[in-house]
């Protein structure tokens, strides 16, 4: 269920909210009780999202619990708040567990750019920290504000506003996705390209799927296999993988065979292939899967959490 993007976003991993092509990911925790109170020391500066069981928490870059397995789902920790569901209904905590906007959305997406997507009533809109809406629900579907613009649907069709609900990018994709490096990803007739914030076309859309840029490449799926372009649309790595989550910290997970590896951004292995599941590196750590369990290594391969896990996400930053 990975949602993302080291952005946000995922696939077919992660909750995907109609990202055809996109990844953002979905992911989902939440907390209670005895430990309601607990405060996170200030040494800690990036969480994890993880589940054990069938409840989910957070933990820090020693393996420690922060915030406790005691939510039906959650998402990353973004901005300060984490998005986290109870009782079918969800809403966001601080650091601190803490309530800070109450759970009664039906859905809803991490914090970016100062602004929430949640879904009530059936439509999406955006919020602020204050839990007041910015944006009426008044979208099919919505993705989170990046660089300005969310991209938001309406009579089945993508279209992009800025953070006054103003339509900058009219409403005519079949899919669409955040904007990054000054890019985003959109469908037009069932193949998708890259649009810039003016909705101009840079790269025309040949590909069965794309991902946002990250590091100046963006993963591209042609004919069932993913590899890596530059913003001129030239071919960086050949198309030849199963599937990626796209370049973080230099490195991008990839999948080869039904297993698992990393590369750099020569295509060449870095990590081979040999874990059942993997994600990006964030702050120097990358969650990987083995033996049914998650855990986390390094760039040099060593296993710094154990896995013990049935479900982990990267380190984000909580601010």
């Amino acid at each position: 269920m990975r949602k993302s993007n080291p952005q946000i976003p995922n696939k077919k991993r992660r909750k995907k909210s109609k990202l055809p092509v996109l990844v953002l990911g979905s992911i989902l925790i939440l907390l209670t009780a005895a430990y309601f109170y607990f405060s996170i020391s200030q040494s800690v500066d990036a969480l994890a999202l993880a589940r054990h069981g069938k409840k989910w928490g957070f933990i820090n870059k020693e393996g420690e619990e922060i915030i406790p397995f005691t939510y039906d789902m959650a998402w990353k920790m973004s901005e300060g708040l984490a998005l986290v569901k109870k009782n079918d209904k969800w809403g966001f905590i601080d650091k601190n567990n803490e309530i800070r906007i109450p759970m009664f959305y039906e859905n809803a997406h991490p914090f970016s750019d100062s602004l929430a997507a949640v879904k009530l009533n059936g439509k999406w809109g955006f919020i602020n920290r204050h839990g007041s809406f910015i944006i009426e629900s008044d979208y099919e579907e919505a993705i989170p504000f990046s660089e300005g613009l969310a991209p938001v649907k309406k009579n089945n069709k993508w279209g992009f506003i800025d953070k006054s609900g103003n339509v900058v990018i009219p409403f005519e994709y079949s899919s669409a996705y955040l904007f990054s490096e000054k890019l985003a990803p959109v469908g037009v007739n069932g193949l998708e390209g890259f649009i810039d914030p003016e909705g101009n076309i840079i790269i025309p859309p040949h590909y069965n799927y794309a991902l946002p840029f990250s590091e100046g490449l963006a993963a591209v799926n042609h004919n069932g296999k993913w590899g890596f372009i530059a913003k001129n649309g030239r071919v960086i790595v050949e198309p030849q993988f199963e599937h990626t989550w796209g370049f973080s910290e230099d490195l991008a997970p990839v999948k080869i065979n039904g297993k698992w590896g990393y590369i750099n951004r020569k295509g060449e292995q870095v990590i081979a292939p040999k874990y059942e599941d993997a994600f990006v590196f964030l702050n120097g750590l990358a969650p990987v899967k083995m033996d049914g369990q998650q855990g986390f290594i390094n760039k040099e391969e060593e296993v710094v959490i154990h896995f013990k896990y049935d479900y982990v996400d990267a380190f984000y930053d909580m601010e």
